[in-house]
């Protein structure tokens, strides 16, 4: 019996088609997953349903119920609860209280004892029960708050859990064990899952579904997916890369920078470049954008970059986002954006930019104060999105700037993520916290002494001996 139907639903952003007539159903107490590439409407159907952005046509029905006519605030007393690939919690509650919040939505009045015994079986199911007394901030890991957002989740109930890109390491751990495949018949759950890790959805789905472009290209069983020949060319074949550097060395006086770096950057990834400081990160950056004299091969979108002057390769399509988050102090955030755009088109950048601009939470027709460091950056990605294909990213923030750096980059890569998801937007990015980064990439290089030491998917270096103790922690 289908608990969710979606059927023929269109999501537009301008010109840019997010979904374009997708239908898809989830039978009760079964794990469904959704897969694609960046850019293909995962988080985009994800907001529909969960009522964040209002389609232009089609339906969605929860247990017979039209989703569509309920104010998202009430989505969760449903049955529809939903975690985000950040994850938040209340800092100075116990991870008990963290998850009350989720049961207090569906709790009837008098039934708080009841709510706490439910929610202390959950976190001994989820083996979180020793952090029930503790803040989240004593829970060390990212895998512990992750699994507190998605233990949430489960007591906010009961009938649907969508999983929007989960902490991968706590997907894993989860789909490794008994749990991942009794949690649907242990909590009365249907389970939407979004995750990167193909190998993660196929283990744990009764059923996966593709997007790509906005299409629902198949469904099936995992094994029927896997064979698709529409999938294994639209997700699973290496895509032509978007942009390729070829043993490019670059030079700050006598000082040698880059050593032969070669890398690819495929059409709608994101990249993560790591490494020590001084490794390399930030010069590569600027061979790409043309701020740094350097030898070697540089191609973007099938044509070579490597002798355009900044302000040509900003035309082709590239914008670079550096560390300083400079912003213009006589016009408003709210101005046209859009470098490439010649002045008889200032009118169509003016849309795209106020379209770049709701993803901020700020006044866009206000001018950005000094010394407010967060909108600043916001305000630098959003500009990257409103003019260009690959944004190259210096997510880095200064050290005088510590205490607000986590917020600051947490909202950073939710922005990312969005203009990924939406635009299909490129994004080679260097940050300091490999964690995050490695969360938000498909793949990821790191330099050391200005050569790439390690490539490969974000999982794999995940379990590289040497990127862990180096850059992970652990």
């Amino acid at each position: 019996m289908a608990l969710l139907t979606v059927e023929n639903l269109t999501r537009r952003f301008g010109g840019v088609v997010a979904l374009d007539d997708v239908s898809l159903s989830l039978t009760e107490k079964e794990i469904t997953g959704l897969i694609g590439p960046n850019g293909a409407g995962k988080t985009t159907l994800f907001n529909v349903i969960t009522r964040l952005y209002r389609p232009q046509a089609g339906t969605v029905e929860f247990d017979g119920q039209n989703v569509l006519r309920v104010r998202p605030h009430r989505i969760v007393r449903l049955g529809i609860a939903r975690t985000f690939q950040n994850v938040v919690l209340f800092p100075t509650m116990t991870v008990l209280e963290n998850v009350l919040v989720g049961a207090h939505a569906r709790m009837r009045p008098l039934s708080e004892g009841k709510g706490r015994a439910e929610a202390l079986e959950t976190l001994e199911y989820l083996k979180l029960d020793r952090y029930s007394d503790r803040p989240p901030p004593d829970c060390r890991s990212g895998s512990s708050s992750a699994s507190t957002s998605l233990e949430r989740s489960f007591r906010s109930l009961g009938c649907c859990c969508s999983t929007s890109r989960p902490a991968g390491s706590t997907m894993r751990k989860w789909a490794s064990s008994s749990r991942s495949s009794t949690a649907p018949e242990d909590f009365d759950l249907t389970i939407l899952l979004v995750e990167h890790h193909m190998n993660l959805v196929m283990s744990v789905s009764e059923r996966v579904a593709v997007l790509n472009f906005g299409e629902k290209i198949a469904e099936g069983t995992p094994e029927e997916v896997r064979a698709d020949p529409a999938v294994i060319e639209a997700y699973l074949e290496p895509r032509m890369p978007l942009l390729e550097l070829r043993q490019v060395e670059a030079r700050y006086g006598p000082i040698k920078a880059l050593h032969g770096v070669s890398l690819d950057v495929g059409e709608g990834e994101i990249v993560a470049l790591l490494g020590a400081n001084g490794a390399g990160k930030t010069t590569t950056l600027r061979a790409v954008s043309g701020l740094v004299r350097k030898n070697g091969s540089i191609v973007f979108d099938g044509r070579p970059i490597g002798r355009d002057s900044p302000q040509a390769i900003t035309r082709r399509g590239i914008a670079h986002v550096p560390e300083g988050r400079a912003s213009s102090r006589v016009d408003g955030l709210g101005e046209p954006t859009d470098g490439r755009l010649r002045p008889w088109r200032a009118a169509g950048a003016e849309a795209g930019g106020s379209a770049h601009l709701r993803l901020l939470p700020v006044d866009g027709g206000a001018p950005s104060p000094a010394g407010r460091d967060a909108e600043r950056r916001r305000a630098a990605d959003a500009r990257a999105g409103a003019r260009a294909r690959l944004s190259a990213e210096a997510a880095h923030a200064r050290r005088a700037f510590a205490r607000t750096r986590p917020i600051v980059v947490q909202e950073l890569f939710r922005i990312v993520a969005e203009l990924n998801e939406k635009d299909g937007l490129t994004v080679l990015v260097v940050e300091q916290n490999a964690i995050l980064a490695l969360d938000a990439a498909a793949r990821a290089y790191v330099l050391e002494v200005g050569k790439v030491a390690i490539e490969g998917p974000s999982d794999e270096l995940r379990r590289n001996e040497s990127v862990r103790k180096s850059y992970l922690g652990y």
